[in-house]
């Protein structure tokens, strides 16, 4: 059993209208300096609700880190990019320990 949550977990509050997948991709080196987070957004919404769903889950995504840096403060740093229904980039939010910063 996992110890506490984990942000698919968070995810999945937003409903059951959403389907959450996870890929993982091998790599020979993995940098632990850096967690990144990828959330597409396949289903071609209106603006505003693709406006809306990324700031849910920006704000998820932001308790989650807060909640890991308590846990495990030498993974301090997380990114996580949202991507529309077009798979452009919406939001890019990087946390790195108190502070987060979003392009």
């Amino acid at each position: 059993m996992l110890e506490g949550r984990t942000f698919v977990s968070d995810l999945a509050a937003l409903g059951p209208e959403y389907e959450i997948q996870i890929t993982l991709q091998e790599s020979e080196w993995i940098p632990y300096a850096l967690e990144h987070i990828k959330v597409f957004i396949q289903t071609p919404l209106g603006v505003a609700a693709i406006v809306g769903l990324s700031k849910q889950i920006v704000d998820l995504f932001l308790a989650w880190a807060k909640e890991q840096r308590l846990k495990r403060p030498e993974q301090d740093q997380k990114k996580l990019t949202i991507y529309g229904p077009d798979r452009k980039p919406i939001r890019i939010v990087t946390v790195k320990g108190d502070r987060f910063e979003e392009e």
